[in-house]
């Protein structure tokens, strides 16, 4: 039985469209999402554009349909609200929601706010709501990314050393996943300085793509580089320890476990020997995930698995690397400009 109600804002491709393509695993949106949940009924979203409603009454035709937010505020209370529209509205929808509804908790996609401006702003508004904000870094609730978080926190392979990233569109875009599951990982990129800047699609949403060296930490050095993604998509994770390697592969589908051991042609040296494979880790769906953790942060049985802060801090890393890309590739310290 349905507990809780539901609203979505922008019914875009991870609003909604996602889930009418038949390679991808439902549910891909945030409507499936909340209609596959029985804790809670999706009772209405909204749209600029007036076709949406077709396209929404296909996957949930019960759900009402609206072309403003206010109008959608004003006949319907809801517990929790979806903002899926472009991030250069985010700021605005949430202040809406806060002033027009009692939502307990808003589910945002990322990155919470356009840029590093609205973030004062983003934290007056929540100050005092009791409402929850959780931003939809989606790894964050995939378990095979939550066994790759725990590997290495046990020790297994050895210290860290290096770190490769090869990725496609954009800092804000595919950065704000990469920066957050680093983060999560293993810490955060204190220092950035940029290589080169690639073209990529994301660049017509004003989104760089930069090869870049990094640095966590005194003892930790990375490489990041960016691909065009006219090519092919692409966004590959290798973890280098003193024991062994974790590889991320097709953006997180597979994952790779590598350990020292003989090396199979040379006598006298060592070689990475596969420990394990896991793949298929995107057919768990994390959106259902994300949605099975905001019911029982409703019910008061568990905290978000993501915050408002594990968002903004991506943001921090994207802004390093355009200021290093503005000053002639110099190196930035990641938090400079808070």
């Amino acid at each position: 039985m349905s507990n809780y109600k539901a609203a979505v804002i922008g019914l875009g491709k991870i609003g909604l469209t996602y889930d009418l393509d038949p390679k991808r695993e439902r549910p891909s949106s945030h409507v499936l999402a909340y209609e596959f949940n029985p804790a809670i009924k999706l009772v209405a979203a909204t749209d600029k554009i007036k076709e949406q409603e077709l396209t929404l009454h296909k996957l949930a035709p019960e759900v009402k349909f609206y072309q403003s937010v206010s109008e959608l505020l004003q006949n319907n209370e809801i517990d929790v609200i979806s903002i899926c529209t472009p991030p250069s509205h985010h700021l605005s929808a949430i202040q809406q929601v806060l002033q027009n509804s009692a939502a307990k908790i808003i589910f945002c996609e990322k990155p919470l706010v356009g840029s590093l401006e609205e973030v004062t702003k983003l934290k007056q508004l929540l100050q005092d709501t009791g409402c929850h904000l959780i931003p939809n870094l989606s790894r964050r609730w995939n378990s095979g990314m939550k066994r790759v978080k725990d590997t290495i926190s046990s020790g297994q392979y050895g210290e860290l050393q290096k770190i490769h990233v090869r990725y496609t569109r954009g800092i804000f875009n595919t950065g704000a996943h990469l920066f957050d599951l680093l983060h999560w990982w293993v810490g955060k990129i204190d220092r950035v300085r940029i290589l080169n800047r690639i073209e990529t699609s994301a660049d017509s949403d004003n989104d760089p793509s930069f090869s870049f060296i990094f640095k966590i930490g005194d003892a930790v050095t990375g490489f990041a580089e960016a691909f065009n993604d006219s090519q092919y998509y692409l966004v590959e994770i290798d973890l280098y320890f003193s024991k062994g390697k974790i590889s991320f592969r097709n953006s997180g589908d597979d994952v790779l476990y590598y350990r020292v051991g003989e090396h199979h042609l040379f006598s006298g040296f060592k070689s990475l020997l596969l420990d394990r494979h896991e793949n298929k880790l995107l057919a768990e769906s994390n959106l259902a995930n994300a949605v099975d953790n905001i019911v029982k942060v409703l019910e008061g049985t568990e905290s978000p698995m993501c915050t408002m802060d594990d968002s903004i801090y991506p943001l921090y890393v994207a802004q390093s690397l355009l200021q290093s890309y503005n000053n002639d590739s110099s190196e930035e310290r990641v938090g400079r400009y808070e």
